[in-house]
């Protein structure tokens, strides 16, 4: 088999393999699949890790809360503690993280961040700054592997990370919570993606607790809000 007819093989695994995962066997994969997950990790591991330098700055952002009434309220900040991951016991699926299991979403600068959340012009949201304890290795989807042979499929895992579903669509999430946890298994900290809703700007969630203490919070609000549409 030549290394068009490989690479081809690999973007049909993919899409095939997101369908084992969401109608037919969630924890336990079989063959092909056991060994093409083992080959993703190690790709990963060689050729798109990237490590996160210690005091580096990232960004997560939240909507403050609407206040008709008062909406002076609206532009205080949420505090520090608020500005964490969930509780277990309110951890939501995500395109990253299994129900039950948080971790932190954030972004690499602060526009990135707060178009994650789609606000309206005139919306108040709370900018945290993320500071990251120590050199932590992450998987980085946001580059190609330096092989022909595995670009399709990584194209189609980096997209499937950069892409929101609404929830009646959730079970889309199983791929990229899959590989995550594979990531997560294998030594590394966290995920760095391309964000969906601003062009240039990259996303990352990241695993551990430990990996990064909240520096400050304070209120920003959305000045202009910018809608591109198409006929199918």
């Amino acid at each position: 088999m030549n290394a068009i007819d490989r690479k081809w093989l690999n973007l049909l695994r993919f899409d095939s393999f997101a369908g084992v995962l969401k109608h037919e066997s969630r924890f336990v994969v079989q063959e092909p699949y056991r060994s093409l997950t083992e080959s993703v990790v190690t790709k990963v591991m060689d050729q798109l890790t990237l490590i996160v330098p210690a005091n580096t700055i990232l960004y997560r952002a939240r909507l403050n809360a609407t206040s008709f009434e008062d909406r002076q309220k609206e532009k205080i900040p949420f505090s520090i503690e608020d500005m964490g991951p969930p509780p277990p016991n309110l951890a939501k699926a995500g395109r990253i993280n299994p129900e039950g299991i948080p971790y932190l979403y954030c972004a690499g600068d602060e526009d990135t961040a707060g178009a994650e959340l789609r606000p309206w012009k005139g919306a108040h949201l709370t900018i945290a700054h993320i500071n990251i304890a120590n050199d932590i290795p992450i998987a980085d989807l946001t580059i190609e592997p330096k092989d022909e042979v595995w670009d399709l499929f990584f194209d189609e895992l980096s997209r499937s990370y950069s892409t929101q579903w609404p929830p009646e669509l959730k079970l889309n999430y199983l791929v990229t919570q899959y590989f995550s946890e594979h990531f997560r298994a294998a030594g590394l900290r966290g995920v760095k993606y391309k964000s969906e809703f601003n062009s240039g700007g990259d996303n990352y969630a990241l695993f551990y607790r430990e990996d990064y203490m909240i520096i400050e919070t304070r209120t920003v609000e959305t000045i202009d809000v910018s809608f591109c549409f198409y006929a199918k």
